[in-house]
C-alpha cells in the first residue's frame, strides 16, 4: 500500500509538472502591414491563423492595419474574410503606424478618434493616459510593450515604459513592438533618432526582441545593441514582418547585422515564436496557399 501511494504521488506530481509546462508555453503569431490585401495576402494569413495553425496565444500586428485610417478604411479591413474573427480582445495586439494615423504626417485628431473608436475594447489600455496608443501585454514569463510615436507625447510614453519595465523580473522574456524599423538596412529610412530611448530602456532591462513592420519584407537580425552594434549576448533580435499585403518589395541586401532575410521579392509570411521556460523557438512560414506552410526561417533562442 505504501508503495502504491508513493507511485500515485509520483505520477500526480509528474502530471502537475507537465500541466504547468503546458500552461507556461506561450506562442506569438507575428504579421502586419495588411492594409491593401494585395494578392489576398491578408485573408490568406487570417485563414492560416483560424484554420491551419491555431495553437497561438496572441497575434502581434506590426501596424498599417488600414490604408489611411478613415472610417471607410477600417470598415474595409475589417471586412476582409476572416479578420473580424481574429480582431478580438486578448487575442490581437496592434501598434500605431503612419497609415493608421492618416499618412506620413499622422496625428490627425479625426483619425485618432477613429483609431480610438475601433481599438477600445480590443486592445489593452495603459495607466498613463488610458488610451490604446501604447500598452503592455503579459502572460506567463512573456512581456510585450507596444509603443507609440504617432498619437502620444514622447516623454509620456518613455516615462510609462520605464515604470513598467521596473516590474519585469530578471529572466522573463521582454519584447518591444512599434511600427518603424530602427536601422536603415531596408529601403525605409532609419528610425533610430525616434526609438533610441526605447531601445536603451529595453536593453537595460534584459530585452530580447523588437518587432517592427513598415518595410514590406521579412528580416531577422542578429542580436544588436541600441546603436546597431552586433552583440551575441546582450543585444536584441529585431524581426521585421510587414508582409500582410501592403505591397511586395525586392530583397534586402545582406549585411553584418542581418541573420536572415528572404533572397527573393517579398510574399506573405507569418512568424511564430513559442516561449517555454528559458527557450524561444522561432519559425516563419510561407502563407501562400500553394506553399503548404513551408518553413522559410527557424532558430532557437536561449534566455
Amino acid at each position: 500500500m505504501k508503495c502504491f501511494r508513493l507511485s500515485f504521488l509520483f505520477f500526480f506530481l509528474l502530471f502537475l509538472s507537465d500541466n504547468a509546462r503546458t500552461q507556461n508555453k506561450i506562442t506569438i503569431a507575428l504579421w502586419g502591414d495588411s492594409r491593401e490585401n494585395l494578392d489576398h495576402a491578408c485573408e490568406q494569413i487570417a485563414s492560416v491563423l483560424e484554420h491551419q495553425i491555431t495553437n497561438w496565444d496572441v497575434q502581434v500586428h506590426t501596424g498599417d492595419f488600414t490604408h489611411h485610417g478613415t472610417e471607410a478604411d477600417w470598415q474595409r479591413t475589417l471586412a476582409f474574410p476572416g479578420i473580424k474573427d481574429l480582431y478580438v480582445p486578448d487575442k490581437f495586439l496592434l501598434c500605431t503606424s503612419n497609415h493608421d494615423a492618416g499618412g506620413e504626417g499622422g496625428n490627425s485628431i479625426t483619425v485618432r478618434d477613429i483609431y480610438d473608436k475601433h481599438t477600445r475594447g480590443i486592445l489593452p489600455i495603459n495607466d498613463a493616459d488610458s488610451t490604446t496608443h501604447f500598452y503592455a501585454w503579459h502572460k506567463g514569463n512573456v512581456h510585450i510593450v507596444v509603443l507609440d510615436a504617432y498619437f502620444s507625447d514622447s516623454a509620456t510614453v518613455q516615462h510609462w515604459l520605464d515604470l513598467y519595465l521596473d516590474h519585469v523580473k530578471q529572466g522573463e522574456w521582454l519584447i518591444g513592438v512599434w511600427h518603424n524599423p530602427a536601422y536603415g538596412f531596408t529601403y525605409k529610412e532609419t528610425y533610430l533618432d525616434h526609438c533610441r530611448g526605447w531601445l536603451e530602456s529595453l536593453s537595460r532591462h534584459g530585452g530580447d526582441f523588437v518587432f517592427n513592420g513598415h518595410a514590406h519584407v521579412y528580416v531577422r537580425t542578429k542580436r544588436l545593441l541600441p546603436d546597431g552594434t552586433v552583440d551575441g549576448k546582450k543585444g536584441l533580435i529585431h524581426i521585421i514582418n510587414g508582409t500582410g499585403g501592403a505591397s511586395w518589395k525586392d530583397p534586402v541586401p545582406m549585411n553584418p547585422q542581418i541573420a536572415f532575410t528572404l533572397p527573393v521579392k517579398s510574399f506573405p509570411v507569418i512568424t511564430f515564436i513559442t516561449f517555454e521556460g528559458g527557450i524561444a523557438k522561432l519559425r516563419t512560414v510561407d502563407a501562400r496557399p500553394e506553399s503548404h506552410l513551408k518553413i522559410i526561417d527557424s532558430c532557437t533562442i536561449t534566455k
